[in-house]
């Protein structure tokens, strides 16, 4: 029997901050996505981005007004299509607190009282995916077809699985293995998924349908100790170098029990390239690779991140992993067939 290659997929969340500083496209878009395909080059490795089409939007409505939105507009849009020329992917993601969001003449203000899909009723989902993927498809000369929910506010699926459908959204990539949350704003279970990488499903993803009118392609999970975040916690205060992130923005705060159940116990999280996770990687992929799943296709390790997380820390670690494992068959989710 012929041993199948591991497939690497690398799908960054194209995004500003959401809490009390956005930061500017210059310094959490533009330049570290620059600097990681300087790194993806060198492997021969592509990019699949997830871009937040609600910001797009926001940037469009406001470009008339204020001549900067329209230079970064410009330059996102240039940005993109010149990925899309090499080879590389943008997919759809939605931050739906977009909505409610402005910009006051020096900086985006977000209003996240309506954080997820399921904040707004079944014709203004439908309306919002509708108008929210026409946008970017005007970045992009590929087909959009995938989703990954802001946030991993995913559940309950049903609830806004008709306004996917309804806009040709097959493919999700939100779920990661025993992925939780009681967040009040960002909550979420993605325990007792499906043991695979890829399947199909009709109303809850959770649950592997054949046939299915969806496809699942979930983030790699890894599983954490707390020493781990408070040595993040650390070079977090001390704002350390090599490990300061190239976005210049303030992330949105979690509840206290977030954090203290990262610090205090083992935990599970999405594989990513974000500062001192980079880290992680072999290991991840070490996890993968002796891991049996339950179906016959080759394993898919999809890595995730932020292009405003990035760092140099993470950038090199990125490039050591690479480097190391030149075996990995390097995919979009243009290579993903419904």
């Amino acid at each position: 029997m012929i041993e199948k290659k591991t497939k690497l997929l690398l799908s960054l969340d194209y995004e500003l901050f959401f809490g009390a500083k956005s930061g500017s496209v210059d310094a959490c878009l533009l330049k570290p996505t620059q600097a990681l395909l300087r790194i993806l080059q060198v492997h021969n490795v592509k990019l699949s981005l997830f871009v937040d089409a609600g910001f797009l939007c926001k940037l469009e409505e406001y470009s008339a007004h204020f001549p900067e939105l329209l230079r970064a507009q410009k330059q996102i849009k240039k940005q993109l299509l010149s990925l899309c020329e090499q080879g590389h992917d943008i997919q759809l993601h939605i931050h739906p607190h977009w909505q409610d969001s402005y910009y006051d003449g020096k900086t985006w203000v977000s209003n996240t009282q309506r954080y997820r899909l399921h904040d707004f009723s079944t014709e203004e989902q439908i309306e919002l995916v509708r108008r929210y993927k026409s946008t970017l498809q005007t970045y992009s000369t590929k087909p959009i077809f995938a989703f990954r929910a802001g946030g991993w506010c995913l559940q309950p699926f049903s609830q806004i699985s008709e306004a996917l459908r309804e806009n040709d959204i097959w493919l999700d990539s939100t779920l990661f293995n025993n992925g939780f949350s009681d967040d009040p704003t960002r909550h979420f279970n993605f325990r007792n998924m499906p043991n695979a990488t890829q399947w199909q499903f009709n109303e809850d993803p959770l649950k592997s349908q054949t046939p299915g009118y969806f496809c699942e392609v979930p983030i790699s999970s890894v599983k954490t100790s707390p020493l781990f975040f408070w040595k993040l916690a650390f070079l977090k205060i001390c704002n350390a170098g090599d490990f300061k992130p190239f976005g210049n923005g303030q992330a949105m705060q979690a509840n206290n029990a977030y954090y203290w159940q990262r610090l205090s116990t083992y935990t599970y999280g999405p594989v990513m390239i974000d500062g001192v996770k980079a880290g992680q990687l072999q290991c991840a992929l070490d996890a993968l690779e002796q891991k049996k799943h339950n179906n016959t296709q080759t394993p898919i390790f999809n890595i995730m991140g932020h292009p405003k997380s990035l760092c140099p820390y993470s950038l090199r670690q990125l490039d050591t992993f690479l480097e190391r494992n030149p075996q990995l068959m390097s995919i979009t989710y243009q290579d993903i067939k419904r």
